[in-house]
């Protein structure tokens, strides 16, 4: 058997679901698109994951030869449906490379095998992945930037290793389907125009890129644009509407699939209620192992979740918002301000006028003001 296919066939066995080869060649498409829409990309492209760094793997692994790409299916049992319009689907599977959990312990069973094989291997800070599974044959780009495999639609995570060891790079045996070129869904779709034309999307317009990186990440804005937040809806981390309304996705969506026991579970406790009043015990135990990924901090999820509650309208929410008004995180008040006079009302009114009056925090009071105008 050769090494190539030594790979392949343990990958598959631990869990992976499609596994493709690839030169370790530069990807100056890559390059090229971030110096274009570097006001868009800045943020990433030479801060927190070093993109413009990942656009050649021998910046990962300066002997690097080939990269194997492992493509992992996350769409295989169904999600409750209290979760859904809140949390990207992406997160509900917990892709996370901690070894500590389960895609992260795969990936590290795969890593230690390639060391075993006597191979050097780069991951981190970041590679090229959907360039590189491109490359490999295993999925095509899709308008709305996400990358789509055969027989499976863009539901699917491609993890990149870059090696020292020259390995024959994949020969694709399936065609994968393009879009339809007449086809704009996800561009219509798209609640905040963060999808301007196909294959283009301005992070900065994202709601989930707001619903991790605003406020949390490095030199990207400290607030969420308030055009933003009033078309978040619900979505409390990520978003999967370009996604779902894609035609190439309602096959897969249309299986009936068996439930995701633990997400049965988590569902009892990952409520709006519950994220926006929790503390940090009930952030250790029960949210991050489940809502980690990109927020390492729990008021992030709390601004969220005021932000969610304020868009359902509802002024049965007004009072949870209001307990929230003397949270000691200044970003919680703020957004809970801001849902507060979303929802308008003369209670929220009183509420607002009140905070306004003795709340210290500039932020808040900002908040409150703007709020105000909305109440």
């Amino acid at each position: 058997m050769s090494l190539e296919q030594e790979i392949r066939e343990y990958a598959l066995d631990v869990g992976f679901d499609e596994v493709g080869i690839t030169t370790a060649e530069p990807f100056k498409q890559l390059k090229q698109a971030l110096q274009e829409r570097h006001e868009h990309y800045y943020w990433v492209s030479d801060g927190l994951l070093e993109l413009r760094s990942a656009s050649d793997p021998r910046n990962i692994l300066p002997s690097a030869k080939s990269v194997v790409v492992l493509l992992y299916d996350y769409y295989k049992l169904s999600y409750p449906p209290s979760l859904l319009g809140k949390i990207g689907k992406a997160y509900l599977s917990r892709l996370y490379v901690s070894k500590k959990r389960m895609f992260g312990a795969r990936l590290k069973l795969v890593r230690d095998f390639l060391e075993q094989k006597g191979m050097n291997v780069g991951i981190r800070p970041a590679m090229a992945e959907r360039q590189a599974a491109v490359r490999a044959g295993l999925v095509s780009f899709g308008y709305n930037t996400f990358v789509y495999a055969p027989g499976r639609g863009s539901y699917v995570v491609p993890v990149a290793i870059a090696v020292d060891r020259e390995l024959a790079p994949t020969q694709s045996t399936s065609s994968s389907q393009e879009c339809s070129e007449n086809c704009r869904k996800c561009i219509e779709a798209c609640p905040t125009g963060a999808l301007y034309e196909p294959y283009k999307m301005n992070p900065l317009n994202c709601i989930a890129f707001h619903t991790y990186a605003t406020g949390n990440f490095p030199d990207v804005p400290e607030q969420i644009p308030y055009s933003v937040r009033e078309n978040m809806g619900t979505w409390i981390y990520g978003c999967d509407v370009c996604q779902d309304v894609c035609p190439r996705n309602q096959k897969k969506q249309k299986h009936e699939l068996p439930p995701d026991g633990y997400l049965m579970e988590k569902s009892k406790e990952i409520t709006l209620l519950n994220l926006l009043h929790m503390d940090d015990r009930f952030y250790l135990e029960k949210v991050q192992p489940m809502l980690y990924g990109y927020i390492w901090n729990k008021s992030i999820l709390q601004r969220n979740a005021a932000i969610a509650l304020g868009n359902t309208g509802d002024e049965g929410y007004v009072d949870e918002l209001a307990r929230s008004l003397n949270d000691p995180e200044e970003m919680v008040r703020a957004y809970a301000s801001w849902a507060i006079g979303r929802i308008g009302g003369g209670k929220g009114r009183s509420l607002l006028e009140k905070q306004g009056s003795k709340d210290d925090s500039e932020l808040v009071k900002m908040e409150v003001k703007n709020a105000l105008e909305l109440a």
